[in-house]
C-alpha cells in the first residue's frame, strides 16, 4: 500500500512538473521581446519586416513593430513619450534634433555597435559629430538627403558649355550663369534664367545656402555648437548671391519669394537651367521630365571645399529601452548590405554606407553616380537649438536678397537675433 501511494505521488509530481514547465514555456512564448521602432520615413518598415522574417526563421523570440511618426510630430511626440516613460526602443529622427536629445540623456551609448561595424569608415564623417558627445556615439546616419545642384545638360550644350564638366567654383558658376541666361525671342525680356535661389524657406537656407558658406570657409556654428555666423566669410557668401541677382542679373528675382515647389516647377518647365535640389528629386524628374537630359553636381566652392548639407535621419536606441541587446542587434541588421540595398536603393533613396553605392539600382541611373562624392563632402551643423534659427535666417537673408536690408547688416543682425534666441 505504501509503495503504491508513493508511486502515485511520484507520478503526480512528475506530471505537475511537466505541466508547470509547459505553462512557463507557453507564457514565455506568448511574451516575445517586442522592439518598437519609430520613424518619419515609411521605408524603414521594410527593414522591420525583414528583421522579423529573420527572427522567425531562426526560431528567435524577438520581433519589431513599426510606427510612422509624421515629420511635424517627431519632436513633440518624442518629448511627450520621454515624459510618460513610453519612449520607443529605436528612433530614426531628423538628424538636426540629436544634439539636444543627446544632451538631455534621451539616447543610449552605442559606441560598441559603431566600433564593431567593419564598414564604419564608410559612414558619412560629416554627420557623425551630430550623433556623438564627449567621444561617445549615440546615433548613426541612416536615411539621407543631400543638397546638390541639378542642371539641364541640353541648356548647357546650347550655351556652349560642357555638360559633363559643370561649374565647381564660384568663378566658373558665374561664367556659366552668364551663358545660360538668355532672351530667347529677342524681345528684350529674359526668358531663360540660369538659376533660382532658395526662396521663402528658413530650412531651405540651411539646406541649400549653408553649403555655399562652407565652400567659402565660413560656418554658422563651430564644432561645439557656438554661433560664428557674423564673419567676413558669411557676409561674402550672401553678397555673392545678392550680386547674382542685381549685378549679374542671372537669377530670376521673383524666385526669392518662391517655395521649393515653384523652383522645381520652373526647372521642369525649362525656365531655369540650374536647380538647387537633391537626391530626392531624381525619381520625380524621371516622371515629370522624362525627356530631359539632366545632371547632378556638387554646390560650387570659393575658398573652401565643395560641400553638401547632410539632412535626413539618424538612428539610435533611446535611453528608456528595456531591450537594449535586442535593439543593438536590430541596428546591426539595419546597416547590413542586403537590407540597405534591397530596402532603399530600388526607390533611389540614399543608403548611409559609401561602400554600397556601386549597386545595381544606382548604376542603372547615371545621375546617382555623383552622390557617393556628395556624401563624402556632406556635413551637418551641430546646434542644441537648431529649430530656433529658422525664422531669423529667413527674415534677414531673404530681406537682404530682396534688397530691403544691406547684406552686412543682415548678417550682423541675424547673428544677434539667433544669439538672443539660443541663450
Amino acid at each position: 500500500m505504501k509503495k503504491t501511494l508513493c508511486l502515485i505521488i511520484i507520478v503526480l509530481m512528475t506530471f505537475t512538473n511537466v505541466f508547470a514547465q509547459g505553462g512557463m514555456e507557453a507564457t514565455k512564448e506568448s511574451k516575445p521581446v517586442m522592439l518598437t521602432v519609430w520613424d518619419s520615413n515609411a521605408g524603414i518598415e521594410g527593414v522591420v519586416n525583414k528583421f522579423n522574417e529573420k527572427m522567425e526563421s531562426e526560431g528567435r523570440n524577438v520581433r519589431a513593430k513599426f510606427e510612422l511618426i509624421p515629420y511635424d510630430q517627431q519632436v513633440p511626440k518624442f518629448i511627450a513619450s520621454l515624459n510618460a516613460k513610453t519612449a520607443p526602443d529605436i528612433y530614426s529622427l531628423d538628424v538636426v534634433q540629436y544634439p539636444y536629445f543627446i544632451s538631455i540623456g534621451a539616447f543610449t551609448d552605442i559606441t560598441d555597435v559603431y566600433e564593431s561595424m567593419p564598414y564604419k569608415n564608410s559612414l558619412p564623417k560629416g554627420m557623425l559629430p551630430v550623433g556623438s558627445k564627449d567621444g561617445r556615439v549615440y546615433a548613426l546616419p541612416y536615411e539621407l538627403d543631400l543638397s546638390s545642384i541639378i542642371y539641364n545638360k541640353d541648356m548647357f550644350r546650347d550655351a556652349g558649355l560642357d555638360p559633363e564638366n559643370p561649374p565647381q567654383t564660384w568663378d566658373e558658376f558665374t561664367i556659366a550663369c552668364r551663358a545660360l541666361t538668355k532672351d530667347l525671342d529677342g524681345d528684350g525680356v529674359t526668358d531663360q534664367w540660369a538659376f533660382a535661389e532658395v526662396g521663402n524657406s528658413g530650412g531651405g537656407y540651411m539646406f541649400w545656402f549653408m553649403p555655399w558658406i562652407w565652400g567659402n570657409n565660413g560656418r554658422m556654428f563651430d564644432d561645439s555648437g557656438n554661433l560664428v555666423l557674423n564673419s567676413p566669410e558669411v557676409k561674402e557668401t550672401l553678397q555673392y548671391w545678392y550680386d547674382l541677382i542685381y549685378k549679374e542679373k542671372v537669377v530670376i528675382k521673383t524666385s526669392i519669394n518662391w517655395g521649393s515647389g515653384d523652383r522645381y516647377n520652373a526647372f521642369v518647365a525649362r525656365k531655369i537651367a540650374m536647380y538647387l535640389g537633391g537626391n530626392f528629386n531624381i525619381s520625380s524628374l524621371q516622371t515629370d521630365a522624362p525627356d530631359m537630359d539632366f545632371g547632378v553636381c556638387l554646390i560650387p566652392r570659393n575658398r573652401g571645399q565643395n560641400a553638401s548639407f547632410a539632412g535626413g535621419n539618424m538612428i539610435g536606441i533611446t535611453s528608456q529601452s528595456k531591450n537594449v541587446p535586442e535593439a543593438k542587434e536590430f541596428l546591426k541588421f539595419a546597416f547590413s548590405e542586403d537590407v540597405l540595398v534591397e530596402t532603399y536603393a530600388p526607390n533611389l533613396a540614399l543608403v548611409p554606407r559609401a561602400d554600397l553605392y556601386d549597386n545595381k539600382y544606382y548604376k542603372a541611373i547615371p545621375q546617382m553616380s555623383i552622390f557617393a562624392d556628395i556624401l563624402a563632402a556632406s556635413r551637418t551643423p551641430v546646434s542644441l537649438k537648431y529649430n530656433l534659427i529658422y525664422e531669423p535666417v529667413l527674415y534677414y537673408f531673404q530681406g537682404a536678397l530682396l534688397d530691403k536690408i544691406p547684406v552686412n547688416k543682415a548678417v550682423e543682425e541675424c547673428a544677434t537675433e539667433i544669439n538672443r534666441l539660443i541663450k
